[in-house]
Parts: structure tokens; C-alpha cells; sequence
């Protein structure tokens, strides 16, 4: 039999922590913080656990909501090893250090004594435990004459992104961690285990979301980048908000490309925010993995340019172009959000999102905005009218809901847990999923579940 708890006390998803038992060992899986949240409310409720109570820890990527709290859930359970893959541990030191920088920043801007959560110590000693396994091979830990393997599959989701394959004498357990099953123009879509399985815990993100059979992934690559070269031919900019990790490095291959075959007029291109960090990291581990496609010398062929200073809401950016920065869902104090106040009064512009905008953050509030109507950047107390045009790509980083499902029948589990996903996009993956005959279980925060 198999227990687990979800340690994320607000569900759905944000603080992703799942805490597993099996086979007589006790192990978790991610550590993040909830970005809606911050200081403690950000974190998983690691004090469930009893302290050194983890044998092994596994990372399966570096966005925050997996990685942001690993630092403090290792901190606690000094003997575990933190198990992850080659590009996770390049691309997890910089998203660290970045979250202390971001932590002292919120310290002083919400006035939170608690931040920073961790600090510079605490990242050196989560280093030393830190475990590179290759993908599909399988690493054994032994406890009190026990076995259990750990497999990692490349799941495809941004670089390094693993689902996990664990496996006893008696159970096969898999998690799919976040997955992309189709490729990108950076990164190799899933090599997914295809073996049947007791055990499945599926994401469920894309739950509510149907895609259109005309809005494929490459369709919509096409369709932004025509949007961008008719705003840039009628004299406006393009802000093309990104998340630093994955999709700033796509879209830069994205826009080298397009300015070759003459797809969009040559303007200046604009960078800015961690992503840009990330891009020698990329380079690094492209040279070591045939998964990841990525050469820095694309910033030099784009002309990359750093954003220009004295950007101020209302006023209109001192040069056209193309404005790719993160963050992706326009969150305040980021320099999209100082983009977006200096575009968005402006019918020549466009404001371009490539990815999932949580409804309740700037980036999420302006597309479901009326054009025309006043839109408030509460953090400068500045009121502007939409004229830009806002369109949203499905460019997503998840696999598609009926992809999910078809994948799930493949595995033929006896039990499915469902995990990040919100509540509405959980209903529909159960009913979606009542024919394979499974046991299916939408675990509440906090609760023990077993199978």
C-alpha cells in the first residue's frame, strides 16, 4: 500500500509539496513557493513532518512553485539526498539566489521580518546534498534490508523537467510531474514511461482548458509573430510578457528565426529580468543534454538590448520594438508591468501573453478587460486606458487535458491522485477519467490518503 499528503495547505497549485510513503521508506517530491502569497503563507506545511523523517527528496524542475521552499524542506532532513536531473542542478542555483534577492526585496516593500526565508548558507548545504541522476536509469536506496529505485523520465515541460518512476518489490508508482508531451523549438517533448503502473499521480492544470484543432502550438507561433509584424509595421511596440525559465529562451529562438526569413520587420529587440541571466545557463546545458537546443550566440544575431532607463508609466518608450520581460503574468514591480503602464494607452501597441496568466495578477485582470476602459497599475497609482491590443497564444508548457487522459489509459493505474490543477479543472479530470475503472482520489490539503 501506498500513503501520501499534499503539503500545499492552499490546494490546487502553488507550494507544490507531496509527501509519499511506500515500501518502508518516506520520501517528498518538490518544495515551492505560492506566488500568490508571501513569507510563511508562501510555504508548504513542512511541520507535519517530523524532522529527519525524509529518506530522499526529489526535485522534478526549477519553476518556483516546485523549487522556491526545497532550501528550508532540506534544512530539515539533513540526511536525505535531493535527487534531481543534470540541467535542474545547473538552473537551480540561479533560481535561488534570485528568490533571496527577490525575499529582502518583499522584506522591505510588505514589511515582513520573517524574509529572507533561507539564505546563502542554507543553499551551500542543500548543494552538498544534491544527488544528478540520469534520465531512465534507474537509482537504488536500501534501508533495513528494503529496496525502492527512483527513475526519472524527461518530461518536457521546460528544461530539465522530470516525471518521477518509483518502484518496490511490490508497487510502481508514477508522478507526472508538470509535462509537456509535444515538443518546442528548445526542448524535446515527454519520453514518458509506458508501462502499466499501480499507482498514477497526474497534473490536471490544463483541466478547464480546450484547445481549438486550429490553435496548435506551432499555428499559434505563427499567428503571434504575425500579430507582431503588423503592430510593428503601423509604427507601435511589442511587449511580449515571458516567464524567465523556459519561455524567455524559447521566444529569443523564436524571434532570430523570424528575423531570417524576413517574418518580422528588423527592430530593436529589448531583454530583461532573470530570464536573460538563464540564457548562459541554457547555453551550458545544451551542450550536455541533445534535449535542450539552445545557443547564447542568438542574443548577439538579435542585437539583444538591455531595457532603457527612466521607463515611467504613461510615457511612451523612447524607441520602438520588441519588448520580451518577464515576468509572464505582469506582476507588479516587474519590468513587464512597467511596460504594460508605458504601452497600453497607446492603439499602435500590442501586448502579446504566451503563457497562463492567474486571473487574479495584473497580467490576468488586463485580458479580461474591456478595450477602452480604464485599467489601474495599483503599484503607481496609474490609471490607464486599454488601446493597446491584448491577445493571449496558447503557447502552454502543459500537456493538453485529452493528452492526459489518453495517458492515463495507458498506464491502466488501480489508483489516481489528482495534483496541480485547480478545483474546477480536478472535477473535470474525475469525470474524464471514471472509465479507466481507477480509484480516484482529489486529495484534500493536509490529509493523509491511502491505497
Amino acid at each position: 500500500f501506498m500513503k501520501l499528503i499534499d503539503l500545499n495547505p492552499h490546494g490546487g497549485i502553488g507550494a507544490n509539496c507531496t509527501v509519499c510513503e511506500v515500501g518502508g521508506f518516506r520520501f517528498a517530491i518538490d518544495s515551492g513557493l505560492h506566488p500568490k502569497y508571501a513569507g510563511k503563507d508562501s510555504i508548504p506545511r513542512h511541520a507535519v513532518l517530523d524532522r529527519d523523517s525524509l529518506d530522499f527528496i526529489i526535485l522534478t524542475h526549477c519553476h518556483l512553485d516546485h523549487l522556491g521552499s526545497l532550501p528550508l524542506l532540506s534544512r530539515e532532513h539533513q540526511d536525505a539526498p535531493v535527487l534531481m536531473s543534470y540541467p535542474s542542478s545547473v538552473l537551480a542555483r540561479r533560481m535561488l539566489s534570485n528568490s533571496i534577492s527577490v525575499m529582502k526585496r518583499q522584506r522591505n516593500e510588505l514589511n515582513l521580518t520573517e524574509l529572507p526565508l533561507y539564505g546563502r548558507d542554507d543553499l551551500t548545504s542543500l548543494y552538498d546534498r544534491v544527488k544528478i541522476l540520469s534520465i531512465k536509469r534507474p537509482f537504488r536506496l536500501e534501508k533495513d534490508g528494503r529496496a525502492i529505485d527512483v527513475v526519472l523520465h524527461h518530461a518536457g515541460h521546460v528544461a530539465g523537467a522530470v516525471s518521477v518512476e518509483i518502484k518496490t518489490p511490490k508497487e510502481r508508482i508514477l508522478f507526472t510531474g508538470d509535462i509537456l508531451f509535444d515538443g518546442s523549438r528548445t526542448l524535446d517533448g515527454a519520453e514518458p514511461l509506458l508501462e502499466k503502473v499501480d499507482t498514477l499521480v497526474t497534473e490536471t492544470t490544463r483541466g478547464l482548458s480546450v484547445r481549438e484543432p486550429s490553435r496548435q502550438r506551432e499555428s499559434e507561433m505563427l499567428n503571434l509573430l504575425e500579430e507582431s509584424s503588423k503592430t510593428l509595421s503601423r509604427g507601435g511596440s511589442v511587449l511580449i510578457p515571458v516567464f524567465a525559465l523556459g519561455r524567455m529562451q524559447e521566444m529569443l529562438s523564436v524571434l532570430d528565426d523570424a528575423f531570417k526569413r524576413n517574418a518580422l520587420p528588423k527592430v530593436p529587440v529589448f531583454c530583461s529580468g532573470l530570464g536573460m541571466d538563464l540564457v548562459n545557463h541554457f547555453h551550458e546545458i545544451s551542450k550536455n543534454t541533445n534535449r535542450v537546443r539552445f545557443n547564447r550566440k542568438v542574443l548577439r544575431s538579435l542585437g539583444a538590448r538591455p531595457l532603457p532607463r527612466k521607463l515611467e508609466p504613461g510615457r511612451e518608450p523612447p524607441m520602438q520594438g520588441i519588448y520580451l520581460v518577464s515576468s509572464g503574468m505582469l506582476v507588479e514591480h516587474t519590468p513587464s508591468y512597467v511596460m504594460a503602464s508605458s504601452m497600453l494607452g497607446d492603439d499602435r501597441n500590442s501586448i502579446l501573453f504566451v503563457g497562463y496568466c492567474d486571473p487574479s495578477t495584473p497580467g490576468g485582470q488586463l485580458l479580461q478587460s474591456e478595450p477602452g476602459t480604464p485599467f489601474e497599475f495599483n503599484a503607481y497609482n496609474h490609471i490607464e486606458p486599454i488601446r493597446a491590443k491584448i491577445r493571449q497564444f496558447d503557447l502552454s508548457g502543459h500537456a493538453d487535458r485529452d493528452q492526459l487522459v489518453a495517458y492515463a489509459e495507458k498506464l491502466a493505474p488501480k489508483n489516481i491522485f489528482l495534483h496541480h490543477g485547480d478545483p474546477e479543472a480536478r472535477e473535470w479530470f474525475t469525470n474524464a477519467l471514471a472509465p479507466i475503472g481507477a480509484k480516484i482520489i482529489n486529495p484534500e490539503p493536509l490529509q493523509f490518503y491511502e491505497t
